[in-house]
């Protein structure tokens, strides 16, 4: 399937699809929609460069996209039917329903403006032989079903993992959701439509505009900072789950960008600032990071060689350091400097340290 993708390319399937047009009729539709290197030109603008009223541009459109879709594609030999098959074989794989989104994201090859404009176009305009485009659901995005697939009980199936979402209050993987997510009276939907229970339900989740996924694979509200975060804590935040280890600041910084959250670019200063002021975090070690929920305390080597001393009572001095180094990543070294505090510690007869 992906190799048949690979072989159509949207930008020259649409200008094969335009060139059966006058030529009025296609520089209207490359200006309304952003074609063949055009910028999206209004109604009122086009009208203008042609010195003619909105309504006939409108006309002109209209009768372009009309002549469009009455071309034998088979006879021109474009790939019109083979991307039809793709899609076809996409919604069965998701249980006969998927967001616009979610199709482009997987028929889309080249991350550029020229495929990806005539990419919506072709889904706009050409195809819906045997598939249809359903658009206006109030909170859902543009949906593409498959004509047997029962819309009304997608979206309750849907309905019912948004509100088992809300009321957890945590984002969730998908797995996790399917657990809560069997005693349910909607679950027999699914089960019974024919295509992976994984795949449906990600299908499903993504044809909400109030739900979407974070860098973890974690399902959530849209505006929840778990899921799109907008401060740098909240980045750094779900940078450090992702990684599961303590991390230096500057590196944390440069996850971040490359994670794509937004365009505002993070920098090592201010993540720093952030982690420092952020009691989530625990200073670990030279610069590094770790989350206070993984266990990390608070204090200096002697505070943290202090605490393990109170708890366990004393230690020979290979034990404690392997205790130290749960809490702090620092030299051994900087360990056996701490030790010779005699104002705090003490050696034992046996060998072992203890608390002054």
């Amino acid at each position: 399937m992906t190799a048949k993708i690979k072989t159509i390319s949207y930008a020259e399937l649409v200008a094969s699809l335009l060139a059966q047009l006058p030529d009025r009729e296609r520089e209207v539709l490359q200006k309304r929609n952003a074609l063949s290197a055009f910028p999206k030109h209004t109604l009122e603008k086009i009208g203008n460069d042609f010195n003619i009223t909105r309504e006939r541009v409108r006309q002109i459109e209209k009768d372009g996209l009309k002549k469009l879709k009455s071309l034998d594609y088979a006879k021109l030999k474009l790939p019109v039917s083979d991307l039809e098959k793709i899609i076809l074989d996409y919604l069965n794989t998701y249980g006969g329903v998927m967001s616009e989104d979610h199709l482009i994201d997987i028929l889309l090859n080249q991350e550029t403006d020229e495929e990806k404009n005539s990419l919506d176009f072709v889904l706009a305009n050409i195809l819906g032989q045997d598939i249809e485009r359903v658009r206006g659901v109030s909170d859902h995005y543009i949906i593409w079903k498959l004509p047997k697939t029962n819309l009304d009980q997608v979206l309750d199936v849907a309905s019912a993992l948004h509100e088992i979402i809300d009321g957890h209050g945590q984002p969730l993987r998908v797995e996790d959701l399917l657990d809560k997510f069997q005693s349910h009276k909607h679950y027999k939907t699914v089960s019974e439509m024919e295509a992976e229970i994984d795949s449906i339900i990600e299908a499903l989740l993504r044809l909400r505009k109030d739900l979407n996924s974070n860098i973890l694979g974690q399902w959530g509200k849209s505006h929840w900072t778990t899921i799109r975060p907008k401060r740098m804590t909240d980045k750094a935040y779900l940078i450090m789950l992702r990684e599961n280890k303590p991390l230096h600041f500057a590196d944390v910084a440069e996850l971040i960008n490359q994670a794509g959250f937004d365009r505002k670019k993070a920098h090592p200063s201010t993540v720093h600032n952030e982690l420092i002021l952020d009691d989530k975090y625990v200073l670990v070690g030279r610069g590094i990071y770790a989350l206070r929920d993984w266990g990390y305390q608070e204090g200096t080597v002697n505070d943290i060689i202090t605490q393990i001393l109170n708890e366990k009572g004393p230690l020979v001095k290979k034990d404690l350091v392997e205790e130290v180094l749960k809490q702090r990543l620092v030299q051994k070294t900087t360990i056996t400097l701490a030790l010779m505090d005699k104002n705090k510690f003490a050696r034992t007869e046996d060998g072992k340290y203890k608390l002054v």
